[in-house]
């Protein structure tokens, strides 16, 4: 059976960064609560896993951020140079990109999420049903 690809478009807050991206037609949507994120943001991220060359952006307006997660291995975190709004992760571990779900124009594709990392670095007034989360 061949995959559907729905594309969507999507940018930051200030409009520098504007792009397309080809989602699976039910796209693998995660909340993040690893310590590193909630470093990063201050809570938990919602992301959106990136197939290969899913993603047309121009890569010229980004500015990264690299550093080791807790794992060992590196995490690189590009954000617009304009006004800092975070748009892709990549982590090495995984060898995968990950966009920031929050920077699409339409949410309305995102309708299943799974939790990772919930157990060990979650907010402790954060409840979540145990069938949400990956262990």
């Amino acid at each position: 059976m061949e995959k559907k690809f729905v594309t969507k478009s999507g940018g930051c807050i200030c409009g520098e960064i504007k792009f397309q991206v080809k989602l699976d037609e039910i796209p693998k949507v995660f909340n993040c609560h690893c310590i590193d994120c909630r470093k990063k943001i201050g809570g938990m991220i919602t992301i959106i896993l990136l197939r290969d060359n899913a993603l047309e952006i121009d890569k010229s307006k980004l500015g990264t951020f690299q550093h080791n997660g807790a794992s060992g291995n590196k995490i690189e975190k590009h954000y617009c140079k304009k006004c800092v709004s975070p748009v892709l992760t990549y982590v090495e571990k995984w060898d995968k990109y990950y966009l920031y779900a929050g920077l699409l124009d339409d949410i309305s594709i995102l309708k299943k999420v799974t939790n990772i990392w919930y157990k060990e670095s979650h907010f402790p007034f954060m409840k979540i049903n145990d069938d949400e989360i990956k262990t």
